[in-house]
């Protein structure tokens, strides 16, 4: 069974992808890795928002979504974010597939507290056989932080969350999580490499704190989930690896 490796794009990377970027997915096609792409886009959200003249609101750090939000989201998401993610890797020679209403195929999502957040979702289960159809036909899956109820409803998703869910069903070898920052960082220096058990002395004696935390627990609990290692980077490589301890 191939390996797989899933990638969620975030912050400035999903804005532009780097040389090295591409250079090491190309790497990692070659060598017949199988990858799938997760992104966020929040910088187009709050930019088409804005545009739109809608306030943009947050709880706890999650956007609030408006039901007469989610056109704007998803064009956002789908038509500015996404399109542009798979135009540069298709010029790199990177077959891509970006889904868009076969999403509904894929992410099986429910509400995460609509009394709170509004038409934000949770995940509750990866329907993995259009996933796996693609990568066994060598294509790299993109998909958007968006998820449907099983109504149809379409929904709002934290693109960590995504990713997260997606590795943990396709069992990967690897869930690289790509932020602004190049990993966890101690007394100003990335830490290589986290268990659980470093977590939870790392909580207990006040290292780390706030936003961070829950990061890290849901990392920890990827990893105990069967997912191989989680990295937490600003690249590709390097950056904090959290495993199973």
């Amino acid at each position: 069974m191939a390996e797989v490796i899933v990638i969620k794009i975030g912050g400035r990377a999903s804005q532009q992808l780097t040389p090295a970027f591409l250079e090491q997915v190309q790497a990692w096609h070659a060598a017949n890795k199988q990858l799938v792409l997760v992104h966020g886009g929040g910088f187009a959200i709050t930019e088409a928002l804005q545009q739109a003249g809608v306030n943009s609101k947050k709880v706890d750090g999650q956007r609030v979504t408006e039901k007469e939000q989610l056109p704007l989201i998803e064009s956002a998401l789908l038509d500015k974010v996404g399109v542009s993610i798979k135009k540069t890797l298709r010029q790199a020679g990177l077959p891509v597939i970006q889904l868009g209403s076969d999403l509904e195929q894929v992410v099986a999502a429910s509400f995460l507290d609509q009394e709170r957040y509004g038409y934000v979702g949770k995940v509750d289960k990866i329907e993995r056989a259009w996933l796996d159809h693609l990568l066994d036909l060598g294509n790299i899956p993109l998909l958007a932080s968006l998820g449907y109820s099983a109504n149809g409803q379409l929904l709002n998703i934290n693109a960590d969350y995504l990713a997260t869910a997606v590795a943990v069903a396709l069992q990967a070898e690897e869930l690289i999580l790509m932020t602004d920052v190049p990993g966890v960082l101690l007394d100003g220096q990335v830490v290589a490499k986290l268990t659980s058990q470093d977590l939870d002395h790392l909580k207990t004696s006040g290292q780390i704190t706030g936003g961070m935390i829950p990061k890290l627990e849901s990392a920890c609990q990827t990893a105990a989930a069967g997912v191989g290692q989680v990295r937490i980077s600003d690249q590709l490589t390097g950056g904090t690896i959290i495993q199973k301890g």
